[in-house]
């Protein structure tokens, strides 16, 4: 939802700057691989039910339209 990914859309290493710290990927933080791999498997999970569409001949995403209604009802809550 940050303002920047809404222009350029955003990658693999996007996330995985802005999940760094997290829980999420303590587990795999040592390997770089392991990380990467991590978040493109939920990239591509993302992909399937709808909320992420590829930017054609690029390594970029962007939200969809459906992503940006759930996304918007998840933080209203």
């Amino acid at each position: 939802m940050a303002g920047e990914h809404c222009l350029h859309g955003f990658a693999n290493r996007d996330i995985r700057s802005q999940l760094s710290g997290r829980r999420w990927l303590c587990a795999s933080a040592d390997d770089p691989k392991k990380a990467s791999a991590k978040v493109g498997r939920n990239l591509s999970r993302l992909h399937a039910h709808g909320p992420i569409a590829k930017i054609p001949r690029t390594r970029r995403w962007r939200v969809t339209d459906c992503g940006r209604k759930v996304t918007g009802t998840i933080y209203l809550r």
